[in-house]
Protein backbone atom coordinates (compact mmCIF):
# COMPACT_ATOMS: atom_id res chain seq x y z
CA UNK A 1 0.00 0.00 0.00
CA UNK A 2 1.26 3.47 -0.92
CA UNK A 3 -0.02 6.50 1.03
CA UNK A 4 0.36 10.19 0.25
CA UNK A 5 0.73 12.31 3.39
CA UNK A 6 -0.79 15.79 2.97
CA UNK A 7 -0.01 18.57 5.44
CA UNK A 8 0.35 22.35 5.67
CA UNK A 9 3.59 24.28 5.31
CA UNK A 10 2.91 26.13 8.57
CA UNK A 11 1.02 24.99 11.67
CA UNK A 12 0.82 26.32 15.22
CA UNK A 13 2.04 22.99 16.67
CA UNK A 14 5.46 23.11 18.37
CA UNK A 15 8.18 21.81 16.01
CA UNK A 16 5.69 22.60 13.21
CA UNK A 17 4.09 19.14 13.52
CA UNK A 18 7.34 17.49 12.44
CA UNK A 19 7.04 14.94 15.24
CA UNK A 20 4.43 13.38 12.98
CA UNK A 21 5.39 14.56 9.48
CA UNK A 22 9.11 13.82 9.59
CA UNK A 23 8.49 10.75 11.71
CA UNK A 24 6.22 9.23 9.06
CA UNK A 25 9.01 9.36 6.47
CA UNK A 26 10.22 6.07 7.97
CA UNK A 27 6.77 4.43 7.76
CA UNK A 28 6.79 1.85 4.94
CA UNK A 29 3.16 2.60 4.05
CA UNK A 30 3.95 6.29 3.40
CA UNK A 31 5.10 6.80 -0.19
CA UNK A 32 5.35 10.59 -0.46
CA UNK A 33 4.60 13.98 1.03
CA UNK A 34 2.45 16.80 -0.33
CA UNK A 35 2.94 20.13 1.46
CA UNK A 36 0.25 22.76 0.96
CA UNK A 37 1.66 26.28 0.85
CA UNK A 38 -0.51 28.17 3.32
CA UNK A 39 1.79 31.11 4.07
CA UNK A 40 -0.62 33.88 3.18
CA UNK A 41 -0.91 37.47 4.31
CA UNK A 42 -4.11 36.54 6.13
CA UNK A 43 -2.33 33.87 8.19
CA UNK A 44 0.54 36.23 8.98
CA UNK A 45 -1.87 38.90 10.23
CA UNK A 46 -3.69 36.26 12.27
CA UNK A 47 -0.42 35.22 13.93
CA UNK A 48 0.35 38.81 14.86
CA UNK A 49 -3.19 39.28 16.14
CA UNK A 50 -2.96 36.21 18.35
CA UNK A 51 0.40 37.36 19.68
CA UNK A 52 -1.02 40.66 20.93
CA UNK A 53 -4.60 39.74 21.78
CA UNK A 54 -4.46 36.99 24.36
CA UNK A 55 -2.70 33.97 22.84
CA UNK A 56 0.92 35.16 22.57
CA UNK A 57 2.51 31.71 22.67
CA UNK A 58 0.34 30.40 19.82
CA UNK A 59 0.93 33.52 17.72
CA UNK A 60 4.68 33.42 18.25
CA UNK A 61 4.73 29.67 17.55
CA UNK A 62 3.04 30.30 14.20
CA UNK A 63 5.65 32.92 13.33
CA UNK A 64 8.50 30.68 14.49
CA UNK A 65 7.23 27.84 12.32
CA UNK A 66 6.74 30.27 9.41
CA UNK A 67 10.41 31.30 9.37
CA UNK A 68 11.94 28.13 10.79
CA UNK A 69 13.80 25.25 9.10
CA UNK A 70 10.87 22.81 9.04
CA UNK A 71 10.44 22.82 5.24
CA UNK A 72 14.06 21.84 4.67
CA UNK A 73 13.95 19.28 7.47
CA UNK A 74 10.88 17.59 6.00
CA UNK A 75 12.33 17.54 2.49
CA UNK A 76 15.64 16.13 3.69
CA UNK A 77 13.96 13.44 5.79
CA UNK A 78 11.77 12.24 2.93
CA UNK A 79 14.65 12.47 0.43
CA UNK A 80 16.79 10.29 2.70
CA UNK A 81 13.95 7.75 2.69
CA UNK A 82 13.74 7.90 -1.12
CA UNK A 83 10.26 9.41 -1.07
CA UNK A 84 9.16 12.43 -3.14
CA UNK A 85 8.04 15.77 -1.74
CA UNK A 86 5.66 18.02 -3.68
CA UNK A 87 4.24 21.47 -2.92
CA UNK A 88 0.92 22.86 -4.14
CA UNK A 89 -1.37 25.69 -3.05
CA UNK A 90 -4.42 23.44 -2.66
CA UNK A 91 -5.31 19.77 -2.48
CA UNK A 92 -8.34 20.38 -4.71
CA UNK A 93 -6.37 21.21 -7.85
CA UNK A 94 -6.07 19.02 -10.98
CA UNK A 95 -2.33 18.84 -10.17
CA UNK A 96 -3.09 17.13 -6.85
CA UNK A 97 -5.38 14.61 -8.52
CA UNK A 98 -2.71 13.88 -11.14
CA UNK A 99 -0.10 13.47 -8.41
CA UNK A 100 -2.21 10.80 -6.71
CA UNK A 101 -3.00 8.94 -9.93
CA UNK A 102 0.36 9.24 -11.69
CA UNK A 103 2.27 7.98 -8.63
CA UNK A 104 -0.22 5.23 -7.88
CA UNK A 105 -1.12 6.33 -4.37
CA UNK A 106 -3.69 3.99 -2.84
CA UNK A 107 -4.59 6.24 0.10
CA UNK A 108 -4.38 9.92 1.05
CA UNK A 109 -3.79 10.89 4.69
CA UNK A 110 -4.70 14.47 5.63
CA UNK A 111 -2.77 15.89 8.59
CA UNK A 112 -3.52 19.44 9.79
CA UNK A 113 -4.81 21.20 6.73
CA UNK A 114 -7.93 23.36 6.72
CA UNK A 115 -9.04 22.25 3.25
CA UNK A 116 -12.41 20.62 2.66
CA UNK A 117 -11.64 17.87 0.15
CA UNK A 118 -13.82 17.96 -2.96
CA UNK A 119 -15.16 15.05 -5.00
CA UNK A 120 -12.24 14.70 -7.45
CA UNK A 121 -9.51 14.28 -4.84
CA UNK A 122 -11.73 12.12 -2.63
CA UNK A 123 -12.20 9.72 -5.54
CA UNK A 124 -8.59 9.73 -6.76
CA UNK A 125 -6.95 7.12 -4.46
CA UNK A 126 -8.11 3.51 -4.56
CA UNK A 127 -8.74 3.35 -0.80
CA UNK A 128 -10.00 6.91 -0.48
CA UNK A 129 -8.87 9.69 1.86
CA UNK A 130 -8.60 9.64 5.65
CA UNK A 131 -8.13 12.52 8.08
CA UNK A 132 -6.54 13.03 11.48
CA UNK A 133 -9.19 15.07 13.23
CA UNK A 134 -8.12 16.87 16.40
CA UNK A 135 -11.13 15.99 18.47
CA UNK A 136 -12.93 12.91 19.73
CA UNK A 137 -15.63 12.06 17.21
CA UNK A 138 -18.56 11.98 17.02
CA UNK A 139 -19.00 14.51 19.83
CA UNK A 140 -16.31 16.98 18.81
CA UNK A 141 -16.59 18.28 15.25
CA UNK A 142 -15.09 21.38 13.69
CA UNK A 143 -11.99 23.43 14.47
CA UNK A 144 -9.69 23.31 17.53
CA UNK A 145 -11.92 20.76 19.21
CA UNK A 146 -9.10 19.67 21.52
CA UNK A 147 -8.69 23.23 22.85
CA UNK A 148 -12.42 23.51 23.52
CA UNK A 149 -12.40 20.15 25.30
CA UNK A 150 -9.56 21.22 27.60
CA UNK A 151 -11.30 24.52 28.30
CA UNK A 152 -14.44 22.61 29.29
CA UNK A 153 -12.45 20.10 31.37
CA UNK A 154 -13.43 17.17 29.15
CA UNK A 155 -11.24 14.43 27.61
CA UNK A 156 -9.28 15.57 24.56
CA UNK A 157 -7.59 13.63 21.80
CA UNK A 158 -7.82 12.86 18.11
CA UNK A 159 -9.74 10.64 15.72
CA UNK A 160 -8.87 9.13 12.36
CA UNK A 161 -11.86 8.97 10.04
CA UNK A 162 -12.74 8.36 6.43
CA UNK A 163 -13.26 11.62 4.54
CA UNK A 164 -16.57 12.17 2.77
CA UNK A 165 -18.22 15.27 1.37
CA UNK A 166 -19.61 16.24 4.79
CA UNK A 167 -17.02 17.64 7.20
CA UNK A 168 -15.92 15.31 10.05
CA UNK A 169 -18.76 12.92 9.25
CA UNK A 170 -17.11 9.86 7.68
CA UNK A 171 -16.77 6.48 9.44
CA UNK A 172 -14.50 6.55 12.50
CA UNK A 173 -11.41 4.34 12.21
CA UNK A 174 -9.60 5.33 15.42
CA UNK A 175 -10.53 7.36 18.50
CA UNK A 176 -7.56 8.12 20.75
CA UNK A 177 -7.75 9.99 24.05
CA UNK A 178 -4.62 12.00 24.88
CA UNK A 179 -5.77 13.99 27.91
CA UNK A 180 -8.36 13.47 30.63
CA UNK A 181 -9.11 17.18 30.41
CA UNK A 182 -6.68 18.31 33.10
CA UNK A 183 -4.01 19.67 30.73
CA UNK A 184 -3.74 23.46 30.98
CA UNK A 185 -0.77 24.16 28.65
CA UNK A 186 -2.22 23.92 25.14
CA UNK A 187 1.10 23.95 23.27
CA UNK A 188 2.51 21.21 25.50
CA UNK A 189 -0.66 19.21 24.88
CA UNK A 190 -0.30 19.65 21.09
CA UNK A 191 3.27 18.37 21.13
CA UNK A 192 2.27 15.39 23.27
CA UNK A 193 -0.63 14.64 20.94
CA UNK A 194 1.48 14.87 17.77
CA UNK A 195 3.95 12.34 19.15
CA UNK A 196 1.12 10.00 20.07
CA UNK A 197 -0.33 10.43 16.58
CA UNK A 198 2.89 9.04 15.08
CA UNK A 199 2.45 5.78 16.98
CA UNK A 200 -1.27 5.44 16.25
CA UNK A 201 -1.09 6.43 12.57
CA UNK A 202 1.81 4.06 11.92
CA UNK A 203 -0.08 1.19 13.53
CA UNK A 204 -3.33 1.92 11.71
CA UNK A 205 -1.72 2.27 8.29
CA UNK A 206 -0.29 -1.19 8.83
CA UNK A 207 -3.78 -2.46 9.66
CA UNK A 208 -5.24 -0.89 6.50
CA UNK A 209 -2.54 -2.53 4.40
CA UNK A 210 -3.26 -5.92 5.95
CA UNK A 211 -7.03 -5.72 5.57
CA UNK A 212 -7.12 -3.80 2.29
CA UNK A 213 -9.96 -1.58 3.45
CA UNK A 214 -10.85 1.54 5.42
CA UNK A 215 -13.98 0.52 7.27
CA UNK A 216 -14.91 2.13 10.53
CA UNK A 217 -17.72 2.64 13.00
CA UNK A 218 -20.72 4.80 12.26
CA UNK A 219 -20.29 8.54 12.71
CA UNK A 220 -23.87 9.52 11.88
CA UNK A 221 -24.54 10.90 15.36
CA UNK A 222 -22.10 13.73 14.63
CA UNK A 223 -24.27 15.13 11.83
CA UNK A 224 -26.75 16.58 14.26
CA UNK A 225 -24.17 18.24 16.48
CA UNK A 226 -22.96 21.83 16.33
CA UNK A 227 -19.45 22.36 15.00
CA UNK A 228 -16.78 24.08 17.04
CA UNK A 229 -14.97 27.06 15.56
CA UNK A 230 -11.72 28.79 16.44
CA UNK A 231 -12.21 30.95 19.54
CA UNK A 232 -12.77 34.67 19.29
CA UNK A 233 -10.50 37.05 21.17
CA UNK A 234 -13.15 37.36 23.90
CA UNK A 235 -13.31 33.55 24.20
CA UNK A 236 -9.50 33.39 24.32
CA UNK A 237 -9.51 35.77 27.27
CA UNK A 238 -12.10 33.59 28.98
CA UNK A 239 -9.93 30.53 28.40
CA UNK A 240 -6.93 32.28 29.94
CA UNK A 241 -8.97 33.25 33.00
CA UNK A 242 -9.78 29.54 33.39
CA UNK A 243 -6.04 28.74 33.46
CA UNK A 244 -5.47 27.62 29.85
CA UNK A 245 -1.98 28.66 28.74
CA UNK A 246 -2.09 29.98 25.19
Amino acid sequence: MKTLLVTSRVTFVPENYDALVAGLAACPQIGGLLVLENRTRKLFVKALGLAVAGAPRIGLQLLRNWFGPSARRRADTFAAAGKPVSMLPTVNSPDAVRLVRDHGFDLVLNARTRFIYKADILAAPRLGCINIHHGLLPEQRGTMCDLWALFEGRPAGFSIHVMISQVDAGPILVREQVSDGADRDYLAYLLKASRRELEVVTSHLRDIEETGRTRGSANSASLGRAMYQGPTFAQIRSMRRRGIRL
